[in-house]
């Protein structure tokens, strides 16, 4: 993957990504339960690590590693994260030795996604675990807020891609697919302006708020904004 550029502190500010969210904490509890050691450290790779606030999570049990384009990013995530190991050059990622590869909404930025997902095997050991959050093209979020659809607002989302699609590009990139499912509804408002923000809130944040705080993956896909594949190489 090339540095395309806008990926800097500016970026990250408007996207809201530049600290630590409440979502990190789910995907990383998801991470955990889904991660099968076959080591005495569990090795896991945060492919797309912007800031490093998920990455940082592992600690004690594993060996982290990071990778990013940005320079920014990777020069912040190994300030955030000093334990892991934060590399820029793609090439300096070790091939086949990871229990785990997390990739959470970076799928979406890369123009041949089936490229990146076959690099991912080639990281992971045989057994071990993919897990990748990317926007959904097919749903609920999208046909609800349609041209102001979340997935839309990022000019730098070049594969917005229907489950399916998705699903179907993992399996082909030698993936058996573990489980999949969604983040929720948590763009409001829905309602174009017939329904006060609060009470949007209060009708659409539970079933997201109930995966969080859970760490497990309930709600089903196309029920969301975006999808979430966990996946296995065969081994």
């Amino acid at each position: 993957m090339k540095d395309m550029g806008g990926y800097d502190c500016g970026y990250y500010g408007r996207v809201g990504q530049s600290g630590d969210r409440p979502a990190l904490g789910f995907y990383y509890r998801l991470a955990r339960s889904l991660a099968k050691p076959g080591s005495a450290d569990i090795r896991v790779l945060d492919f797309g690590c912007g800031t490093g606030h998920f990455i940082k999570r592992f600690k004690n049990g594993f060996d982290a590693w990071a990778y990013d384009v940005s320079a920014y990013a990777v020069e912040t995530a190994a300030a955030v994260a000093p334990r892991a190991t934060v590399r820029r050059d793609v090439g300096e990622i070790p091939r086949g030795c990871f229990d785990l590869v997390v990739a959470l909404h970076v799928l979406e930025h890369i123009a041949e996604p089936m490229e990146t997902l076959r690099l991912f095997a080639e990281f992971l050991r045989p057994g071990g675990t993919l897990l990748y959050a990317a926007p959904d093209a097919s749903g609920l979020g999208l046909r609800v807020k349609k041209e102001k659809w979340a997935g839309y607002r990022d000019p730098s989302h070049v594969s917005l891609l229907a489950s399916q699609e998705w699903l179907r590009l993992t399996v082909e990139a030698g993936f058996k697919i573990i489980k999949s499912g969604t983040d929720g509804l948590w763009d409001v408002p829905y309602a174009r302006g017939k329904l006060p923000p609060w009470l949007e809130k209060i009708i659409f944040y539970p079933a997201a708020a109930l995966q969080v705080l859970t760490g497990r993956l309930i709600l089903p896909r196309g029920w969301g904004e975006s999808l979430i594949v966990a996946a296995r190489k065969p081994g």
